[in-house]
């Protein structure tokens, strides 16, 4: 089930929640216990770019506790055909469960787009505004 707020751009789901933080930047927070798999990145893709209003963005990635991705999703979230309209993606995270899964996203799938981990959010989105100029 799909729910869209009408006073703010979020969309949420019962894994993930797609917000627009300011124009070009959308954030994805994974709720906590979340298992993505392949049509839950298609589905996170999907409302990125409608959130988007189908223009260019960055991605802001805040996964909530014991989140996991399957190899399957991670594979097609790093792969250069998912991209499209996705130009870099930070990972903004604050556990050491979290650090190791980025880690590994980053050194074992290698993202196409330039991809980041921050422990800080306001420097995630410094890095991330560099890149709508």
């Amino acid at each position: 089930m799909v729910y869209m707020s009408a006073t703010t751009s979020k969309i949420s789901t019962t894994k993930f929640d797609v917000t627009l933080l300011e124009d070009g930047i959308v954030e994805n927070f994974i709720k906590s216990g979340a298992v993505m798999e392949i049509e839950d990145v298609t589905a996170l893709k999907k409302h990125n770019f409608a959130t988007a209003e189908n223009k260019p963005y960055v991605i802001l990635v805040v996964p909530g506790e014991l989140v996991s991705f399957t190899s399957e999703a991670r594979e097609l979230a790093a792969s250069k055909d998912f991209i499209e309209a996705a130009m870099a993606k930070a990972l903004l995270i604050n556990s050491i469960g979290n650090k190791i899964m980025g880690n590994f996203y980053l050194n074992v799938n290698k993202p196409y787009i330039k991809t980041k981990i921050f422990s800080d959010r306001e420097k995630a989105l410094l890095w991330l505004r560099s890149f709508l100029k």
